[in-house]
């Protein structure tokens, strides 16, 4: 039935992404890598006063890259070619931006033989402050920083609140936040050919690319923020670690070695634990507008035994196939984007013997349609999380749909809604004599962000 169900599913999103996407033409748009008489879209405001270019050069709507936009990010946030620093100024390596919200939210709990519980909740907020800086330094190294300098996300710290109120609706207590940062050596062989090497804060860049950073949508991908029990690991995570990567013609292969600390990303080392975790990504770009189709792996260790969660570590791999198709023929264009992540879970629960094997399976599907040369972009998507196929009641899965519109040349509006219901049980673990427990969450958003 799960299969079944998993089947229609995807069968269903994928004929609205055709239904949604106005045009599908065989012929593609290869856009000049110089636009001229073009307004600046969205984007790292600072690189395009930098080069004096579009940020359309690399910006196909919203954060979404193109072609250039992609080997631009990689090849460490410069142009081809040596950069002499005494021409540097402040202005093309630092960028501010702010997001505002409103949002409105709704949750359900219905348990079985007793009365829903239902919550709602609605406010407005300034969500974020953030500087953006990076760009060349000399030799070929380069360097990126994203830091925010308030955060509408921490929890409050009074030792005189009660445990639900140390978690406001928005969290709604301000922190400030190293989001990403590192150096990065970039070396060319030739027109064809590169290695670079990243160390710092990192993430995947397959994985950014395809909705962990560079993304027209308000939310990132379920399937990139979920965890499986007590293991904080999330594939869209950024943590401390070094990348190194090579480049031949259209495809990119990446090693990255990291701590291993998943969401608790500034933790260095657990206590005494020195396992490292590593991962592996591999991808071919179709063109120039940013198609691409990769794969994806995560080997990883956590130590659940130190946290009485389990008597011995967690030992857990993902394996995954992340892609995009984006068209652009005319000045109406659209894209399929999408991700599918399965893996296993390795570890002996507390009072028992035997090592037990969670697999889980999830997976999204995305499809966009870009008006106005990106200028209005509505889009729709079909997420789905499985964190154990082997046991009913655990399925996380929904729809989101919004529009993107930008009304002016440095700023985004974004208005989103999603639906997702996640099946329970009293019991997860025997859930043939628990009772079922389900939440549906929905929420309304709308986020105005400026940058200059």
């Amino acid at each position: 039935m799960k299969k079944a169900k998993l089947l229609i599913g995807t069968l269903v999103v994928l004929a609205a992404a055709w239904v949604l996407t106005p045009i599908i033409h065989s012929m593609r748009h290869l856009c000049p890598v110089r636009p001229t008489g073009v307004a600046e879209a969205e984007a790292i405001t600072a690189w395009a006063r930098k080069y004096g270019v579009s940020c359309t050069v690399c910006h196909t709507t919203g954060y979404k890259l193109t072609g250039a936009g992609q080997k631009f990010l990689r090849g460490g946030h410069k142009m081809p070619g040596n950069v002499e620093m005494k021409d540097a100024r402040l202005t093309d390596y630092l960028a501010v931006t702010g997001k505002l919200r409103s949002t409105a939210k709704y949750s359900k709990v219905a348990e079985q033989e007793k009365a829903d519980v239902i919550k709602t909740g609605n406010g407005f907020q300034a969500h974020a402050f953030s500087i953006y800086t990076g760009g060349p330094l000399d030799k070929g190294f380069s360097y990126f920083g994203e830091m925010y300098l308030h955060e509408n996300e921490a929890t409050s710290e009074s030792p005189t609140k009660l445990a639900d109120e140390q978690n406001s609706l928005e969290g709604n207590w301000a922190r400030s936040k190293l989001a990403e940062m590192y150096l990065q050596y970039h070396h060319y062989f030739n027109d064809d050919a590169f290695v670079s090497a990243r160390m710092g804060r990192i993430m995947s860049s397959l994985v950014h690319l395809h909705g962990g950073g560079a993304r027209l949508e308000y939310s990132r991908p379920v399937p990139f923020m979920s965890t499986l029990g007590d293991n904080p690991y999330r594939t869209y995570n950024r943590q401390y670690g070094w990348a190194l990567g090579s480049g031949y013609k259209d495809f990119f292969l990446e090693l990255g070695i990291v701590n291993g600390t998943g969401k608790n990303e500034n933790a260095v080392e657990l206590d005494t634990d020195h396992h490292k975790d590593v991962f592996t990504t591999l991808d071919y770009s179709f063109d120039s507008n940013g198609s691409m189709i990769g794969a994806y792996f995560y080997k990883g260790y956590y130590p659940l035994h130190w946290l009485a969660k389990a008597q011995g570590g967690d030992r857990f791999y993902q394996y995954g196939l992340l892609g995009n198709y984006t068209f652009k023929p005319g000045p109406v264009g659209g894209a399929l984007v999408g991700s599918l992540l399965w893996g296993n879970n390795r570890f002996t629960p507390t009072a028992e013997t035997q090592e037990k094997n969670h697999h889980s399976l999830t997976y999204y599907v995305e499809a966009q349609a870009h008006f106005k040369d990106g200028d209005i972009a509505p889009y729709v998507k079909w997420e789905y999380f499985d964190k154990d196929t082997a046991l009913p009641d655990n399925e996380k899965f929904g729809p989101a749909f919004g529009v993107h519109y930008k009304p002016f040349d440095h700023g985004r509006f974004v208005l989103e809604y999603s639906r997702y219901l996640t099946r329970g049980n009293t019991l997860p673990a025997n859930p043939t004599a628990g009772k079922k427990k389900d939440t549906i969450n929905q929420d309304l958003t709308l986020e105005l962000q400026f940058m200059f």
